[in-house]
């Protein structure tokens, strides 16, 4: 049984992708580089990890696509932010960012918070303002990484 489910979608020359699962070394793209559009928007919501097989494999499937091709990424979760900060060719000239999951920490409820941001919501590289409800009244999160090195990758 596959580890990664892959959901695709054609609109004209816009291939809609969403994966749910693992990207690993079993990723099977070839039905990917069937029938080839000009942007891929690729939905990463619902990935729970991907190892180091898997991101050659992922590099493999953008690099068999080419440089004529656009591809946008949305909800990418914090295991691909690492991956396209740390990792080159994981993130191509020709790809852009849409929206990501970014952490942010509540000292009220000692709880991590994961909230999706939009590259546009960057300004200066520096994280917005984000709360949440607790007991009923407005708390204001604390961004929980460096955000120098988390947001590197919109530097590219």
């Amino acid at each position: 049984m596959s580890k990664l489910k892959i959901s695709l979608k054609i609109d004209a020359d816009i291939r809609l992708i969403s994966f749910t699962g693992i990207i690993d070394e079993d990723f099977e793209y070839q039905s990917l580089l069937e029938n080839p559009g000009k942007v891929y928007k690729i939905d990463f919501n619902e990935i729970k990890m991907i190892n180091s097989t898997g991101i050659r494999e992922w590099i493999r499937f953008v690099e068999k696509l080419g440089p004529a091709v656009e591809f946008q990424y949305f909800n990418c979760p914090h295991i691909i932010i690492q991956q396209m900060n740390m990792v080159s060719g994981f993130l191509t000239k020709n790809a852009k960012v849409i929206s990501f999951y970014a952490p942010y920490f509540c000292e009220e409820n000692d709880e991590e918070e994961h909230i999706l941001l939009q590259a546009t919501d960057i300004k200066n590289f520096k994280a917005p303002v984000r709360t949440i409800e607790v007991d009923g009244h407005e708390v204001e999160l604390d961004f929980d990484a460096i955000e120098d090195q988390y947001f590197k990758f919109l530097k590219r």
